[in-house]
């Protein structure tokens, strides 16, 4: 009798249990209504959800996808808790991402379901892993008139600068001549253009700005040199997001060594160490009209 009585306890905890696993829908507007929720908002992004009607943006990004996860370390495995704290997390990058970026508004705002995204507008549904859950959302950011406008003033800006010498152990080289060498035509290919400075032909769609970095050996090269093999590893790498995210033009090229701009928008700064010279380039990604 004690023997039954325990089988019976142990499979009601499991049926509960199973029962708790299951999938749980997840309304986006009762998630955001919570303080955890209300704490991500920035202000100066505006978030539109689902089939949510917006202005006519002046330029809207292509759609991405962000996923961030909750971890749980209970020997029961995740809980509603764990879905809600996933979809903050993500919801939390896509803001913060699109802030960086000088984006203000995030559109279309979903979940995803079976690597696509949902159909359903308004919610999701989540079901707990028993380690890790996740939730992924997708979205376009977009730009207001306002916001173009800040981003062209930026850039007006950053092409003024006063002059200044080169960083410690760093020497100025312009862009130009590395950038149509052939050595980087090859690199770019013929599928794949790229334009330096505060320029940029009209294009659709963008993504960034972005940042990469990368160093040459010195070795026995001059040091000139070397700077030119650390810039053209840094565009390889560049053209490889380019052909991933299926751009067609790598546009602002700017040397941002230190987190600042090189004086003049169409030189590069190069750091020269010991066995290494090195360079940070920031620049966007393009689809030209």
């Amino acid at each position: 009798m004690h023997r039954g009585k325990l089988l019976a306890l142990v499979l009601t905890s499991l049926t509960i249990s199973a029962h708790a696993a299951e999938g749980t829908y997840f309304k986006f507007n009762e998630l955001l209504k919570a303080d955890s929720a209300e704490e991500l908002v920035d202000p100066g992004v505006k978030l539109y959800w689902g089939t949510q009607p917006t202005p006519d943006f002046p330029e809207v990004a292509r759609p991405d996808v962000y996923t961030r996860s909750s971890i749980s370390m209970s020997p029961f495995g995740g809980s509603k808790r764990h879905c809600v704290e996933a979809f903050e997390k993500t919801l939390k990058a896509m803001i913060e991402d699109a802030r960086s970026r000088g984006y203000d508004a995030v559109t279309n705002i979903r979940a995803m379901r079976d690597g696509k995204p949902s159909d359903d507008p308004v919610g999701f549904s989540c079901k707990p892993g028993y380690k890790t859950t996740e939730v992924p959302l997708t979205s376009s950011f977009a730009m207001t008139s306002a916001a173009v406008q800040r981003v062209a003033e930026a850039e007006e800006r950053s092409s003024n600068l006063p002059a200044r010498p080169p960083s410690a152990g760093a020497i100025f080289l312009p862009l130009e001549p590395i950038l149509t060498s052939p050595e980087a035509k090859a690199i770019l290919g013929p599928d794949i253009k790229a334009y330096w400075g505060i320029k940029a032909p009209e294009y659709n769609q963008r993504y960034g700005p972005d940042e990469y970095s990368d160093d040459a050996d010195i070795g026995k090269l001059r040091s000139e040199e070397a700077c030119k093999q650390a810039v053209l590893k840094t565009l390889t790498s560049m053209v490889q997001e380019a052909k991933t995210r299926h751009y067609d033009s790598i546009v602002k090229i700017r040397s941002f060594l230190g987190e600042q701009f090189a004086p003049i928008a169409t030189d590069v700064e190069c750091q020269l160490g010991k066995k290494t010279a090195s360079v940070t380039l920031k620049f966007s990604l393009a689809s030209k009209r």
